[in-house]
């Protein structure tokens, strides 16, 4: 098939089809990768000695780390711990985060004097207030829950205010005009422009916040996967904390993938990755 334009004529071969990898696909490579890996690591400490098995068990050492892990319950109570508190910190991250994004985002006069304070804070390395916070709110859960609200309210507070921003002032000002009370442009109009970015703000807060959380039990505290995970290198069983950080792989890949589910299912329309 050929079409004219303004530059000459363009040969178009109507069999050619855009290639398209399906998940499933993406998954048997990903899985044959991830088996290679491991294969290869397997080889140099195991079978060809080239890494001291101290130092980085081999992946069968791990599993069986893995398996005694699991069936221990210190792990599950301090798994809990771990989420109980993440929980908790990433609930007052999200609450703080939405409600003064969404006023930022309406407010021209908040944006230019709170705004800049909150860039300046957000680029401030968290590790370094780290200890003020354990300083402050003691060894317990209070640190560590500070920490998650650190690190997890930046995202959604400022994905939510560029949310706001997107909504045209032409639709607020037409439902203004037929009698649209504010609740009801807030709740048709501002919501559903800014869920998408609100979301894909959570997704990003919820990695912070779990890292956050780690973070805390690694600098102070009793409790804790991350206190757990402290205690294994100290012992220079690395077999162990290596079995750790494995969990904490999967913990924060699950909960990314919840947040990836819900965000399918409250913004459907929304098929483009928004957001900082």
């Amino acid at each position: 098939m050929t079409i004219s334009s303004a530059t000459g004529i363009i040969h178009i071969d109507p069999d050619r089809r855009p290639i398209k990898t399906s998940n499933t696909t993406w998954r048997i490579r990903l899985t044959l990768v991830i088996l290679a890996f491991l294969l290869i690591w397997q080889a140099a400490v195991a079978w060809f000695k080239l890494i001291p098995s101290n130092f980085l068990p081999a992946p069968t050492e791990v599993s069986v780390a893995f398996g005694e892990l699991v069936v221990n319950p210190n792990f599950w109570s301090a798994l809990a711990f771990s989420l109980g508190n993440m929980a908790v910190g990433l609930a007052m991250a999200i609450g703080v985060g939405v409600f003064v994004g969404i006023a930022l985002g309406l407010s021209p006069a908040l944006r230019i004097t709170v705004a800049p304070f909150l860039w300046l804070l957000y680029s401030t390395p968290k590790v370094a207030l780290a200890p003020i916070f354990i300083l402050a709110l003691g060894l317990g859960s209070a640190s560590k829950i500070g920490l998650v609200f650190l690190l997890a309210v930046f995202p959604v507070l400022l994905n939510t205010m560029e949310g706001t921003l997107t909504v045209s002032p032409s639709l607020v000002n037409a439902a203004r005009v037929y009698g649209a009370s504010r609740f009801s442009v807030g709740w048709k109009i501002i919501a559903p422009a800014t869920l998408p970015f609100s979301l894909v703000g959570i997704q990003r807060a919820v990695a912070l916040g779990f890292t956050g959380e780690i973070l805390g039990e690694f600098l102070g505290g009793a409790g804790g996967i991350g206190h757990m995970l402290e205690y294994a290198a100290y012992k220079f069983l690395m077999d162990e904390a290596l079995a750790i950080v494995f969990v904490m792989v999967i913990v924060s890949n699950l909960s990314l993938g919840l947040i990836s589910i819900v965000r399918r299912k409250l913004a459907p329309w929304d098929t483009d990755q928004k957001g900082m």
